[in-house]
């Protein structure tokens, strides 16, 4: 059974008693109600790890449909105030909106930028060997090495993570990052750099996940939240994979834009004869 936590006054930080709402005109009631809720968590009526009041509870309690609930919930996820779980309920994970990362991207140029931004640190970084599974994802041969490196990434001024990155070296470039524990460039640029290589391609997937315990951990965030899963594979002008990047981040506090760009093609102009 979903549990919910009870407000002692509702809507008394606020001055909007129970079963109405402020009228404002051009304003979206769901927008309305999101902020009314945005008040209350802030002003402690339901404290971080508390549940809000049901679905049912709240249409009840305003006098609103079920879909402007759902749309007031949508928008505190999304500003990474609460997290939604099935058969649990929604539960506040921070009094007040959490700062988003927007990685934009028109080409191979724009990973400086995001490097710039979100500062990678290496925790770990050792030798493995690939087995089924592993080179299944590198499409290399098992019981080939490569060199891992695991790490986070943090946006300026960010406590938790915004991402955690596991990166994957062809073992002939792995001294790139021999005694680098926060490279100020991508990875690919210095393999590039030392080694004399292009990176011609970066074929990336992204793809959405639920985050395991350890990842909600370092997010700050509960087991079975939304996560986005970015791959990146590097090759050079030979087709050969140098370096596979995977950087996992929380679904409520990451996105990526991208900008597609159509190619056109000039049409003759037909004229008549005279």
């Amino acid at each position: 059974m979903t549990q919910s936590a009870t407000p002692a006054q509702p809507g008394a930080q606020s001055g909007v008693q129970s079963g109405t709402l402020p009228a404002t005109a051009g304003q979206p009631r769901y927008m309305v109600l999101a902020q009314h809720l945005i008040d209350e968590i802030a002003a402690g009526t339901y404290p971080v790890g508390s549940l809000l009041p049901t679905e049912f509870e709240l249409c009840a309690r305003f006098a609103v449909s079920r879909h402007t609930v759902r749309e007031a919930i949508r928008r505190l996820a999304d500003l990474g105030m609460v997290t939604r779980q099935p058969g649990v309920g929604t539960r506040v994970q921070a009094p007040k909106a959490t700062s988003r990362y927007v990685h934009a991207s028109e080409g191979i140029g724009d990973l400086f930028r995001y490097v710039q931004d979100v500062n990678l640190v290496i925790r770990d970084a050792r030798e493995v060997i690939a087995d089924e599974a592993l080179a299944e994802l590198l499409g290399c041969r098992p019981g080939q090495a490569w060199l891992r490196v695991l790490g986070e990434r943090h946006v300026a001024g960010e406590d938790r993570p915004i991402a955690l990155a596991e990166v994957y070296i062809a073992w002939p470039y792995r001294q790139v990052i021999a005694g680098v524990t926060e490279p100020k460039t991508p990875i690919y640029a210095m393999i590039e750099a030392a080694h004399g290589i292009v990176a011609s391609e970066v074929h990336q997937q992204v793809s959405a996940v639920l985050l395991d315990d350890r990842a909600a951990e370092a997010f700050g965030t509960e087991p079975g939240a939304a996560g986005l899963r970015v791959e990146r594979r590097y090759l050079t002008m030979t087709g050969e994979l140098f370096e596979l990047a995977v950087n996992l981040h929380p679904g409520n506090r990451f996105s990526h834009s991208m900008v597609l760009h159509r190619e056109t093609q000039t049409v003759p102009t037909l004229v008549p004869k005279p």
